[in-house]
């Protein structure tokens, strides 16, 4: 049974024998070892001795009371009962203070290692941790000997940290090779502070690999692990305002109180859910019309951050392109009007990914980051349509951008956000609901690219129920025997967009691709389709 420290101050004694290796085992810690030992430990009053040849006097216990001391004579020696009854009352009052109060650890205070017996100051305990030879000196060698004098020495203590948003270790701290008297901001570590980090371990009787030195002070670093875009938006206090949903009308210009306003609060939403549950699914894009010299890039940059923003990008897919998103929570992607249809099913691709998987620097494996970035488009269209993949076109959001103001969103911004933070955590939505389908779909239609063929095609559809393939070809002036997977394709696009469906007919022996539509007022529906 254990004897804690809370028992010795209810008054409960111990089991016979125990003494301060018990107390170790039971969990006592020296503060508390120390409180114990000031309250019960007895001062040793040496015995007075007589002079040699002199006989001791005899001393009654319990002298007289009607004896007393004459007003000349000395006064009498305590008596022994007296002294340690003094000494009882000094125990008692120390062992109450010493069990309603912590006792202040002295500045000089010490900690021993039973096993070892090594003793060091308390605040450098963790050299207690170092790995020693048989002889009890340290091995220069040992791994874990360079990581705890890179992590608890009071020249590197809180010098290396790790950013788990840019997934990069950072200098917080000046180290102790940093220029005397400099000004200091904290910064990504770089590939000179690994050999200085060398050569000051080196200085301490360490011998670091150089080839080794990386990968401990990374897991150095990660013992001291923050998150800035986190922080930041965890830091942030909503004032109660609402600003998030009217964002584009009152910070853009947009028009309208319908379709403008929808995205405008589940694009904010789904910038803090990536910011907040990394690798969400968030596979739509906000882009923002305008003309040239309208800010439209300054002001997503004023939204998001200097911090958190980038519009340069390597190729899209690239591995690089995946390492230079890390540490981004706002990407622009510009003059998506230049893009080939090729390259926008690239971006599409790219828009639907929730995990980035590459090879850091300095790495040996690869690592699967879960996403942070949201994909933010910028376009001066000049009225032409730039949305070039009908399939593609939903995860699209176009805002017609007409007046910015920049001085309002810089103002504006963090309680932006912090209403943007505290829908997310409600349980806001941050994708188009069924309801609001419509409004969204109307406007990506108005930027769609119509295939040059929907006019040669759509006029032979006014009168008709059900058309073949084959026909189409031949209404196209393609040949049957120059007809492949591309015209099928290209016509099945078509078709699906002017609301017919595909299906087989294998009457007769044949097999062919059959499109119906059994829409009721067939006129007026193709005319609505050539009025794109």
């Amino acid at each position: 049974m254990t004897y804690s420290f809370e028992d010795w101050q209810a008054g409960k004694q111990p089991k016979k024998g125990w003494d301060c290796a018990d107390a170790i085992d039971d969990g006592w810690t020296k503060d508390q070892l120390d409180a114990f030992m000031r309250a019960t430990a007895r001062q040793w009053v040496p015995a007075q001795q007589k002079p040699a040849g002199e006989a001791a006097e005899s001393v009654s216990p319990d002298p007289a009371p009607s004896q007393p001391a004459g007003p000349s004579s000395p006064a009498p020696e305590p008596q022994a009962w007296a002294v340690e009854h003094d000494r009882a009352v000094e125990r008692d009052r120390v062992t109450r203070e010493a069990r309603t109060t912590q006792q202040a650890q002295p500045e000089s205070a010490t900690v021993t290692q039973l096993h070892t017996r090594k003793t060091v100051k308390a605040d450098d305990n963790w050299q207690l941790e170092l790995i020693c030879n048989e002889e009890g000196k340290v091995k220069p060698g040992a791994t874990k000997n360079w990581a705890l004098f890179l992590e608890n020495h009071k020249d590197m203590e809180g010098v290396f940290a790790f950013d788990a948003f840019k997934l990069r270790v950072m200098l917080q701290l000046p180290p102790p090779w940093a220029p005397k008297g400099a000004s200091w901001e904290p910064r990504p570590i770089q590939d000179r502070d690994y050999s200085e980090a060398v050569m000051w371990l080196e200085g301490r009787y360490m011998t670091p690999k150089a080839s080794n030195i990386a990968a401990v002070i990374q897991t150095v670093a990660e013992h001291s692990s923050f998150d800035r875009l986190t922080d930041y938006l965890e830091g942030l206090e909503w004032d109660g305002k609402a600003r998030v949903k009217m964002f584009a009308n009152d910070y853009l210009g947009c028009v309208g109180d319908n379709y403008a306003p929808i995205v405008s609060e589940r694009w904010l939403i789904s910038s803090v859910a990536r910011g907040l549950k990394p690798g969400c699914k968030v596979d739509t894009m906000p882009i923002i019309e305008g003309p040239q010299g309208l800010r439209k890039s300054t002001a997503i940059r004023a939204l998001y951050g200097d911090e958190f923003f980038t519009d340069e990008l390597s190729d899209i897919g690239s591995k690089d392109a995946m390492m230079e998103l890390q540490g981004v929570w706002g990407l622009e992607v510009a003059e998506m009007h230049r893009f080939s249809a090729a390259e926008t099913n690239s971006v599409k691709k790219f828009l639907t990914r929730q995990t980035d998987r590459f090879r850091p620097p300095y790495g040996r494996s690869v690592i699967e980051a879960p996403r942070r970035v949201v994909l933010n488009g910028t376009i001066n269209p000049e009225g032409n349509p730039y949305l070039r993949d009908p399939t593609g076109a939903r995860r699209f959001w176009p805002l017609e951008a007409r007046k910015i103001d920049i001085d309002a969103i810089h103002r504006d911004r963090d309680q932006i956000w912090a209403e943007a933070v505290a829908l997310f955590k409600s349980g806001a939505r941050w994708w188009v609901q069924e309801e609001e389908q419509q409004a969204v779909e109307t406007e990506q239609e108005k930027r769609t690219d119509v295939d040059v063929w929907v006019d040669h095609i759509a006029p032979m559809l006014k009168t008709r129920t059900s058309i073949t393939q084959l026909e189409i070809f031949e209404a196209l002036g393609i040949p049957k025997k120059d007809a492949d997977w591309k015209h099928s394709n290209r016509v099945g696009r078509i078709m699906k967009k002017l609301g017919w469906v595909s299906g087989r007919d294998r009457k007769d022996g044949e097999d062919r691709i059959v499109f119906r539509n059994q829409k009721p007022d067939l006129l007026s529906y193709a005319d609505e389709k050539l009025d794109w």
